[in-house]
């Protein structure tokens, strides 16, 4: 019997029968794969499952990967994950593209359907996702040796910008989970949102120390063995991240939503990973200045393992090709905008920046990071007036809309 949580058998075979094979029906159905592959956590044997009135059900989204002949396209993708999505009862929306709704875990709960075709299985990038997808998932339909045609990585193979990009990855989180107000739900995943950022802070620093793992218990105790020797700074400000970093992964495995003091949780997440943000990107690119990194400085190198892949070296005007393809989203959905056309600097990366100072405003309570905030967020999308609330929905839009490209 295969591993998809930490709950045992019975609640495995539960995850099987009630959900795996009613998605590899629909995925069958619907596009004929060679091969399924079960990713992220339930990949990993480490999915997030409540008990709810004595049934499991699963918290966190199913991530997978078909393999078929030709490759999908992402309308193709968007069918297959919205229909296995309805098959097993889930409303299959992707909360970063509906960041002014208020949080539901069924309406929200989607299937993740992504595709590599059989011929380019054996020629994936180096990257943390290929490197979880190569050791830390299974096969769940078809053609059970399909793992092997992935080539080895190391992870000393890794690049740094990945680790950057689970830090990006969880500043939006972070701004998500922030509201005027919270209903339950909104409370459980802000906590959820929390605890997930730790497990990312984790990550992006064994991916620096070139120590990453498959599986998230993996890392949690290879990061507790080393954090206090390897990055002694860190631990002198924040001597106990190791041990946040176990809870949260803990936490991930199994839920428990009884803690209530969501404010101060998402409080002392904020200040933790806003300081190990700053860390990486002094680490990265040698400044302390946020926004010199970002608009300066990480244009120059951060994709430069991506597109020396993609077309054999760092060619920058490929990243004025992103932003094309950002302001035609724009313009699809009524937000026509052209200062994105006005550098090569890619969009995607520059709009951390708004992100980071909302977070800065808030953590700090001052006035300074509204403005900076403003000032960067004009450049990628239209702003009426330098108020948070209005600036958070911005960024977040700003956001969702770029990364409806699905680059990775």
């Amino acid at each position: 019997m295969a591993k998809y949580t930490a709950y045992g058998k019975k609640v495995d075979e539960y995850i099987k029968k009630d959900y795996l094979d009613k998605i590899i029906k629909s995925f069958t159905n619907d596009c004929n794969p060679i091969s399924i592959i079960l990713f992220g956590g339930f990949g990993k044997g480490e999915g997030s499952v409540q008990i709810v009135k004595g049934k499991p059900v699963p918290f966190n989204d199913f991530d997978l990967y078909v393999v078929t002949g030709k490759k999908l396209t992402d309308e193709e993708l968007d069918k297959i994950s919205m229909n296995a999505s309805k098959e097993i009862g889930m409303g299959g929306l992707e909360v970063a593209y509906f960041p002014d709704e208020g949080y539901d875990s069924n309406k929200f709960f989607h299937v993740d359907a992504r595709c590599i075709p059989y011929d380019k299985l054996s020629n994936l990038m180096k990257t943390q996702r290929y490197y979880e997808l190569k050791y830390g998932s299974q096969v769940i339909y078809g053609d059970e040796t399909i793992l092997d045609r992935i080539n080895e990585i190391k992870p000393e193979e890794i690049p740094n910008s990945e680790g950057l990009r689970n830090l990006f990855n969880k500043l939006h989180t972070m701004l998500l989970g922030l509201r005027e107000d919270y209903n339950d739900e909104q409370k459980k995943i802000r906590i959820f949102w929390s605890n997930k950022s730790y497990m990312s802070i984790c990550e992006a620093l064994l991916i620096l120390d070139k120590k990453f793992a498959p599986t998230s218990l993996e890392r949690s105790k290879i990061f507790a063995e080393i954090y206090k020797n390897n990055f002694p700074d860190l631990y002198e400000k924040i001597p106990d991240l190791a041990e946040k970093a176990r809870k949260a992964t803990d936490f991930k495995l199994k839920p428990n939503f009884k803690i209530k003091e969501h404010e101060k949780i998402w409080n002392e997440t904020l200040k933790d990973i806003l300081f190990v943000f700053e860390y990486y990107i002094k680490k990265i690119t040698g400044t302390e200045n946020v926004a010199d990194a970002i608009n300066n400085r990480l244009p120059y190198n951060y994709f430069a393992p991506y597109l020396e892949h993609k077309i054999g070296f760092n060619f920058f005007p490929a990243q004025y090709a992103l932003n094309i393809g950002y302001f035609n989203i724009l313009k699809k959905q009524n937000e026509t905008h052209f200062a994105p056309l006005f550098t090569w600097k890619d969009a995607g990366l520059r709009m951390v920046l708004p992100i980071y100072y909302l977070l800065k405003n808030k953590s700090e309570n001052d006035e300074i990071y509204l403005d900076k905030a403003y000032e960067e967020l004009k450049k990628l999308i239209k702003v009426k007036r330098k108020e948070f609330w209005h600036l958070k929905e911005r960024a977040l839009k700003a956001y969702g809309l770029y990364y409806e490209q699905r680059l990775l």
